[in-house]
């Protein structure tokens, strides 16, 4: 595989010359180059295509060149490709066929001229390699010799080459006619605005004769030397505007002889490229935030197709090149823009091919963070039934601006950042489930960069005391009986720990004990409650620490009342006198018979019952003397009792009967004087309550008036029926103690 020599040229006229290096593909880069000649012919070549930028060429050994850049934006007007072997010159034309395939068709190019602007392009046959120095030219007339091959001159930017052009009249013949011609005429040259060598054309023709060179209607003038060479020259300072100028040169030959030619093209351009920035910066109202500082920050802009653009930001720079539709882009990853809330200067500079710039400053506003926080729900992050029931206001700091999205309990609300950094969103009373729970709110804040920030806050939601129970049973039946009130009692249940409970009975309160399990209790004594036989109902109301409330009822009997027995007869031994039997009324299911001993003591008496004659009869066992006293009771299903004491000794008094050691241990709510003469009894308040510790009711009957009562403190507040015969109802005290006596008793009030 032999190795393919190469001559590129750009556009200020310099060439290069060199080869492809070895291997398969191998490439060459023609960014800058405006012509390439390859030292080929076109049988050599199986195919070409265009991959980007690049030109692909498939010689038929199978070895691979790569034009890189051929289609880029390096050189204005494209690029001209020529092959050129054993002095021969063709170009290439390519056409786009599908999928990147190129068409091509060759046209020889005539070198026959005596200058040829593509001299220097074309390969000889010697070793494949070496270019065309220059055509021999024809001697000159007067001695001259071969003077267009010095045609250049010495100097900078000077045009140089063969070809000639020619018109007018005089001077004919045939080959004594010598023609002036123009170097280079096909030649483009640029002119920038930073060039200072000035524009220099040359060319040959008759020593006398006169030139004159036209260059956008500035003329500048010589008269050829004696060697048959002629050089104008354009100082930078006396150009033409900016454009493209296709120069005229006439030549008047010492005959007058005028000839028209054709100059090289000067394309000036001296206005530096502008840029204008489109997105990414202070100016176009763009912030970098953190999505698009980590993906990669871009700057973006328009300018002048084919210049490059060089942006630098705090010591990192891009360049790009500016696209055929005006628009160009550079991109900064990550680790060249820092994190962080600032602002940072943007140098940009923008360069045209003929090397004209400008310069451009910018400023790059980085936002990458934004901030979130909570403040403390309710004062304590807790949310109790009050709280719930007045709505819950949610608040916490921010970006001022910021949109915020909160969601609670399933619920969205959205709300600004305000001015001082604050917001707040309100959830009503129906947005919070009731119970006790933990719960959270979700915060997303995204701020005027973009920069979004998601936290969760977690709170707890208690609306209720829980548990909070109240025991079914103060007592085994929810009766509280005439023991278990002497005895006292006392509500109880369950609450939740660290609670307080206040139970309220008839107006009332009292705070229960709780303890540290949640158990608590309140206790009642005998004096909170009245004896008698009603309901009882109990409000609890159990309060947490959180201030949640909650409230049971709880209904319960107080029971303390049973109805004495009533003696229908006494029976008396006939001989003894002593007491045999009794006729009972009300005795219930069970009553007990007890005697008062001499001695203070009690003593039960056997009975046998009986019923005869409808009435029921205690048949004593062992006959009672007469003179002792007895105690008869009565025992309901709730073990209350109810005791009459039946006084068998005449002229008894309240120092023989009343003040009995052994009463004490019986609930006297009956007194029976029927079978004695003649008692004297003293009463107050104190003595009826000792009595009757059930219903602080005492009732006394008798048989005939010659008993008497003394009462202190009694009001008579009405009368009553008892077994068909009037009792006068007295209150004694202001306690609630009332005495109920036989109208046939003598009655005396102190």
């Amino acid at each position: 595989m032999s190795t393919v020599g190469f001559i590129t040229r750009d556009l200020s006229g310099t060439t290069r010359q060199s080869t492809f290096s070895e291997g398969t593909p191998s490439s060459l880069d023609t960014t800058q180059a405006k012509d390439i000649s390859l030292n080929l012919s076109a049988s050599d070549i199986d195919s070409y295509a265009r991959r980007g930028a690049d030109l692909h060429l498939v010689l038929a050994d199978g070895q691979i060149l790569v034009l890189q850049n051929y289609y880029g934006q390096g050189t204005s007007g494209g690029k001209n490709l020529f092959l050129s072997e054993e002095g021969d010159f063709v170009e290439v034309i390519l056409e786009d066929k599908a999928e990147g395939v190129l068409f091509a068709s060759y046209e020889p190019l005539d070198l026959s001229g005596k200058w040829s602007a593509y001299d220097d392009m074309v390969f000889l046959d010697v070793d494949r390699i070496e270019p065309v120095i220059a055509p021999l030219a024809a001697p000159l007339f007067g001695g001259l010799g071969a003077a267009g091959a010095a045609a250049g001159v010495a100097g900078a930017a000077v045009i140089a080459g063969g070809g000639g052009g020619g018109g007018g009249g005089g001077g004919g013949g045939n080959g004594n006619v010598i023609l002036p011609t123009v170097d280079n005429p096909d030649a483009t040259y640029p002119i920038g605005g930073n060039t200072t060598d000035p524009v220099v054309i040359t060319g040959t023709g008759i020593p006398g004769s006169e030139v004159e060179v036209d260059m956008g209607g500035i003329t500048q003038t010589t008269i050829i030397g004696d060697d048959g060479t002629w050089e104008v020259t354009f100082p930078v300072t006396d150009l033409p505007v900016d454009g493209n100028y296709d120069t005229t040169v006439q030549v008047i030959d010492p005959g007058d002889t005028t000839y028209d030619l054709d100059g090289p093209t000067v394309i000036i351009d001296t206005t530096p490229p502008e840029i204008e920035v489109t997105s990414g910066t202070q100016s176009t109202g763009d912030v970098v935030n953190g999505s698009e500082q980590s993906s990669g920050t871009v700057i973006t802009g328009t300018g002048e197709a084919g210049a490059t653009v060089l942006v630098e930001i705090n010591g990192f720079s891009h360049s790009t090149t500016v696209g055929g539709d005006g628009s160009w882009s550079v991109t900064f990853d990550a680790s060249e823009i820092a994190t962080g809330d600032y602002s940072t200067g943007i140098a940009i500079t923008t360069t045209d091919d003929f090397d004209n710039s400008s310069s451009y400053t910018e400023t790059l506003v980085v936002d990458t963070e934004t901030a979130l926080s909570f403040n403390t729900v309710e004062g304590d992050n807790m949310v109790n039934a009050a709280e719930a029931s007045d709505g819950v206001t949610l608040t916490g700091t921010g970006e001022a601006g910021a949109a915020i999205s909160v969601v609670f309990q399933g619920v969205t609300q959205t709300t600004t950042v305000a001015g001082d950094g604050s917001w707040s969103v309100s959830y009503d009373a129906s947005d919070i489930a009731s119970g006790t729970y933990d719960s959270s709110f979700t915060v997303t804040a995204t701020d005027l960069a973009g920069n979004t920030i998601t936290s969760s806050h977690d709170i707890r939601v208690d609306t209720e005391v829980d548990p909070f129970t109240v025991e079914p049973n103060q007592t085994s039946n929810d009766i509280i009986n005439q023991d278990e009130l002497t005895a006292g009692f006392s509500l109880q249940g369950t609450v939740e720990p660290g609670s307080s409970v206040v139970v309220t009975i008839n107006s009332v309160a009292a705070t229960a004990i709780v303890d540290a399990a949640g158990n608590w209790s309140v206790a009642y004594d005998a004096s909170d409650f009245p004896r008698g036989e009603y309901e009882v109902e109990a409000t609890i109301v159990a309060t947490d620490a959180l201030g949640n409330s909650e409230t049971l009822t709880e209904t319960f009997e107080i029971d303390t009342v049973f109805e004495a027995p009533v003696i229908d007869q006494i029976t008396n031994d006939i001989s003894t006198e002593d007491l045999t039997a009794l006729s009972i009324e009300g005795v219930g299911g069970t009553h007990t018979i007890s005697a008062l001993e001499g001695d203070g003591t009690a003593s039960t008496l056997s009975a046998t019952e009986g019923v005869i004659g409808g009435s029921t009869w205690a048949f004593l066992d062992t006959p009672v003397p007469d003179g002792t006293d007895l105690v008869v009771s009565n025992v309901d299903s709730l073990n209350n009792t109810s005791s009459t004491l039946i006084v068998l000794e005449d002229n008894a008094t309240t120092a023989s009967t009343l003040d009995h050691a052994a009463l004490g241990g019986f609930n006297i709510d009956e007194l029976d004087l029927a079978t004695t003469v003649n008692v004297q009894l003293e009463l107050d308040e104190a003595t009826i309550k000792a009595l009757s510790e059930n219903s602080d009711t005492l009732t006394i009957h008798s048989g005939d008036s010659d008993d008497t009562v003394t009462v202190t403190d009694a009001t008579l507040a009405g009368t009553r029926n008892v077994g068909g015969e009037a009792y006068n109802v007295y209150t004694v005290g202001n306690d609630g103690t009332t005495l109920v006596i036989d109208q046939d008793i003598n009655v005396n009030i102190i």
